[in-house]
């Protein structure tokens, strides 16, 4: 089973920061997640809300800002720059776009074309970059372009629409069905975000592929210890 770190180690580090991501690392995390949008000069920046009112106390969008006011606000980090450590790391990844936005499919060709440039880095490092969406459309396209791309789910009826063989869950959904393991064996499960010790335990004994979580550190040594 592995163990992403979901917008890196942020129980205990901002969100989607590079101290985050690279506390990570420190504690063995098999890989990253991260949330990715178009600032207003149409960079890849990772982050997860809409506007930064939540994590930056300011009601502004993210989409109205530039990648360098992100930086300065809430130390916003570019897809490039995490990728760049997931190479260098030897880490997998996980990125998701985030729907609806006002640029519609625009986020899906900035992701693939950054992931493009880096195929070769990528292979060479023997990592995993893995792109998906709670939207369908989302995932439709990037799949006619690359070829690891899976649905997020939130409710279980999702599952039985869901347009990707591999797929990523909520662990209170799976909870509600754990039939839904059973029904997709010899496919790849990533739940999400499960970050209750409780939680991991039930999921030690199941056949998941990947657990993504605020807190790496606890799941690495409650589910292999």
């Amino acid at each position: 089973m592995k163990v992403f770190a979901h917008r890196g180690y942020s129980s205990k580090y901002p969100e989607a920061t590079w101290v985050a991501y690279e506390k990570a690392v420190e504690v063995n995390a098999d890989g990253f997640e991260c949330d990715v949008r178009l600032s207003k000069d149409g960079q890849v920046v990772c982050f997860h809300d809409r506007t930064l009112k939540r994590i930056g106390n300011l009601n502004k969008p993210v989409s109205k800002l530039t990648a360098a006011q992100l930086r300065q606000y809430v130390q916003a980090i570019s897809l490039e720059e995490l990728l760049e450590l997931a190479i260098t790391e030897k880490k997998n990844l996980l990125i998701e776009t985030k729907h609806p936005v006002l640029t519609g499919g625009q986020i899906e060709t900035e992701v693939l074309e950054i992931v493009k440039k880096r195929s070769k880095l990528i292979e060479e490092s023997g990592i995993e970059v893995t792109l998906m969406s709670f939207s369908f459309l989302a995932v439709w396209r990037m799949k006619r372009h690359y070829r690891d791309v899976i649905k997020v789910i939130k409710y279980p009826w999702a599952f039985f629409i869901k347009n990707s063989k591999n797929f990523a869950i909520s662990i209170e959904a799976l909870k509600k069905h754990p039939g839904i393991i059973k029904r997709s064996a010899g496919k790849r499960i990533y739940v999400w975000t499960v970050n209750e010790a409780e939680d991991l335990k039930w999921l030690k004994k199941r056949d998941v592929y990947g657990v993504i979580t605020d807190r790496p550190k606890r799941a690495r040594n409650i589910l292999f210890r």
